[in-house]
């Protein structure tokens, strides 16, 4: 038997080596003019993106497109002129195989407003319906998205509002508004397709949504081609705008050939040496 066992490339998997793919670093921050009140903690915006809010409230419910992350422990605050700026270990790459193209995805505070709660059935109330004219809360400003691999030179990635799509943190929940954690964790690293509009969500319920998501997290996906750069270890939010944004978390997208190429060179070894 080969030496490397299934054990030994999950054990590899989880190594350092293979470092998060959140931010693990705050290397600046500036919370500007109007940065909401509260939420001004800049290391609010390092691991994860929030799978459950509101635990500091006595009020834990489970992150979805219409219950987004609202805790001033889960979110940092960006006001005009204001900026944050954040560091990983594990380097965003410019890379081909990344789907649609996105390297980084962005996790904020947006949500959908739930139309279920003024249409003309009471009995649906809180279960989640975008309506024929989708509409979010919490989007905030626009944030300039630079990023630069030495910390010191930047390069413009993207200028966006963080909107689409909000945080979904658990595939199977069944609620616009979980009182329960799921158990099946959505990926904060898959990347969902950019050319979905708000439109796209027009009549959509929970279960729809959730279907579309697919296994993602959601979350904003920005390609760093724009950028010049093949690979980045930092990255920079300012607010040119008049109007505050919030952050919840940033994530690497990464290259889904990595480990499986290395996987399969094992298995060709393993095959070769019987």
């Amino acid at each position: 038997m080969h030496p490397y066992t299934a054990s030994a490339i999950v054990a590899l998997a989880a190594s350092p080596a293979l470092a998060t793919p959140f931010a693990t670093s705050i290397v600046s921050y500036d919370a500007g003019t109007n940065a909401s009140a509260g939420y001004t903690t800049a290391s609010n915006a390092l691991g994860s993106a929030e799978r459950v809010t509101g635990e500091l409230f006595n009020f834990a419910t489970g992150v979805t497109p219409f219950n987004p992350a609202f805790g001033t422990d889960e979110l940092v605050s960006v006001g005009s002129g204001g900026h944050l700026t954040l560091g990983f270990d594990q380097a965003i790459t410019n890379n081909d195989s990344h789907a649609f193209g996105i390297d980084l995805i962005v996790f904020s505070n947006s949500g959908f407003i739930d139309t279920s709660w003024i249409d003309s059935d009471p009995a649906n109330d809180g279960t989640g319906l975008v309506g024929n004219t989708p509409a979010l809360f919490g989007i905030g400003g626009e944030a300039t998205i630079e990023v630069s691999s030495d910390g010191i030179n930047w390069f413009t990635a993207a200028i966006t509002t963080l909107d689409l799509l909000p945080t979904l943190g658990y595939s199977d929940f069944t609620d616009a508004t979980p009182f329960t954690p799921g158990s099946v964790e959505s990926d904060f690293t898959q990347a969902m397709d950019p050319s979905i509009t708000l439109s796209d969500f027009a009549g959509m319920n929970f279960t729809d949504i959730a279907a579309l998501y697919n296994g993602s997290g959601g979350g904003v996906g920005i390609d760093i081609s724009s950028s010049g750069l093949s690979s980045a270890s930092f990255v920079r939010f300012t607010n040119n705008s008049g109007e505050s944004f919030e952050i919840d978390a940033v994530s690497v997208v990464p290259a889904p050939t990595t480990l499986a190429a290395f996987v399969l060179s094992l298995c060709a070894t393993n095959r070769r040496r019987r």
